[in-house]
């Protein structure tokens, strides 16, 4: 019985149909990196963004707990021209200045030969690598005397970098009134008292070169003058 047999043979891929495939591949390459460069691209310029917002929060709230813990004593000697406690706040445009004496100090080591009394100053300075750039910084002197704050032996640090304007407001809680200026070392023959509350307002340039203010308040909790007699 007779029949026919019909035979198959395998057929490979011609060239243009690899080339389309690798076309093809290729493509699915480039807009795959394309999109994880942009998520890396974007996830970098967030965490950016995160940490200035973050470092600023650093600032002002490091600043809001030295300010509370503001005081004065009066243990003093008022004849003299640099007690040493006190509270100055001056204002210059857009880059206003503090120094009082605070028990904000924490003591790094056991038995250190320090108290929780410091002067801190806070002040905007030119960096000093960059004379264009205008940075917040915090001068701790550890130290309590009758002299001048910036002739005490003292370490200041950059605490936030970039300063556009640096404005603190004082609350006068006799007036009911925010005051530009505060000074306890010209009372008129009246006890010093520091401020009720002050205001904080710090800005700097986002990554867009917008001006971006945050603002926070802190009051001062020990209005009273302090008595260090040991009774």
């Amino acid at each position: 019985m007779g029949g026919s047999r019909k035979s198959t043979t395998a057929r490979g891929f011609t060239v243009i149909e690899v080339l389309v495939a690798v076309a093809i591949l290729s493509l699915m390459l480039i807009i795959g990196w394309g999109t994880t460069s942009e998520t890396i691209k974007a996830r970098k310029h967030y965490e950016k963004i995160q940490d200035r917002y973050r470092e600023v929060r650093v600032a002002m709230s490091r600043l809001a707990r030295d300010l509370s813990m503001a005081f004065l004593s009066q243990n003093e000697d008022r004849n003299q021209l640099e007690p040493r406690t006190f509270f100055v706040g001056e204002s210059s445009g857009d880059a206003d200045s503090a120094r009082f004496t605070t028990l904000s100090h924490t003591p790094l080591f056991a038995d250190a030969n320090e108290s929780d009394q410091a002067v801190v100053s806070y002040y905007v300075a030119s960096s000093r690598d960059d004379r264009s750039i205008s940075h917040l910084y915090r001068r701790e002197s550890r130290r309590l005397a009758n002299e001048k704050p910036d002739t005490l032996p003292g370490e200041a640090e950059v605490i936030f970098t970039g300063v556009v304007k640096f404005k603190l407001s004082y609350w006068n809680a006799q007036d009911r009134e925010w005051e530009d200026t505060w000074s306890t070392q010209s009372t008129g023959g009246s006890l010093p008292k520091p401020p009720d509350r002050v205001k904080i307002s710090l800005t700097f340039l986002d990554e867009r070169g917008k001006e971006v203010t945050f603002i926070t308040e802190t009051r001062v909790y020990m209005q009273e003058l302090l008595s260090f007699h040991v009774g």
